[in-house]
């Protein structure tokens, strides 16, 4: 079993890694270590509507009805599922469990329930993360109903997967322009990716107060990346060292 000191150093160590993508399948194996869960389903709603689903792990069988779960969570009918409207209709961004989700959300979920018992995976646990209207899921399933510590224990490690989440969409747009050489200047300045993604918000015009809020940072941590920038620029502002990480390359110009 995972615990809230695990979660805190899987997600240190991932912190540095230039991650331009969101760690999915790494993330999704955390949770089911950490609720023991038989596998994580995930729900990633599209701009144009519908939803985009995953199921970790790859091997994981479902007493073989893992199938049958696939391609019924692929269909149409994945609309029905509780936590899906659940989140749709209110806008929550707390975890909740199944059974605590109002009957009224479970009309037409006769099939999908009906599945995720022959899979014994029918206590659901739903953590949000991301930005949007929509957030998305990780939702770890298993035989056994999900404890109030446990569910308090989603709370935090949402907390965590949501930073995650941010810095990577962060880094991702601070270095969609980078170069060739913008990427051997990187590795010469030894820029980490946390200061990247700080410069490159800053090369956008965004305060460092909107820059805390984006990266789930203290404000106080952001002015003390940007000291770190300056000094690996040779810059002494901020207007100096925009200037410099675009003509290297290592940020988009407006």
């Amino acid at each position: 079993m995972r615990t809230e000191a695990d979660w805190l150093e899987f997600t240190a160590a991932l912190f540095p890694e230039p991650l331009t993508e969101f760690p999915l399948e790494r993330v999704a194996v955390m949770l089911r270590d950490t609720f023991d869960a038989g596998a994580v389903t995930t729900n990633d709603p599209l701009p144009g509507g519908g939803l985009r689903t995953g199921l970790y792990p790859f091997d994981a069988d479902l007493d073989g009805a893992r199938a049958e779960i696939e391609a019924w969570r692929a269909s149409p009918e994945i609309r029905h599922h509780p936590l899906v409207r659940w989140y749709v209709s209110t806008g929550s961004r707390a975890p909740v469990r199944l059974a605590d989700v109002p009957a009224r959300f479970a009309r037409s979920f006769g099939e999908g329930r009906s599945l995720l018992r022959r899979g014994h995976v029918p206590h659901l646990l739903a953590l949000p993360y991301g930005g949007g209207r929509k957030p998305r899921t990780l939702v770890p399933g298993r035989a056994d109903p999900f404890s109030e510590a446990e569910l308090a224990l989603a709370g935090r490690v949402a907390r965590l997967v949501d930073g995650l989440e941010r810095q990577a969409r962060a880094y991702a747009a601070a270095s969609s322009g980078v170069g060739p050489d913008g990427i051997d200047a990187v590795r010469a300045i030894e820029l980490t990716p946390r200061e990247l993604a700080v410069l490159g918000l800053l090369a956008e015009g965004v305060t460092t107060r909107l820059i805390a809020r984006r990266l789930g940072i203290g404000e106080r941590t952001v002015h003390k990346h940007l000291e770190r920038c300056y000094l690996k620029l040779g810059a002494s502002d901020r207007i100096t060292a925009v200037l410099r990480a675009q003509r290297f390359g290592l940020v988009g110009a407006r």
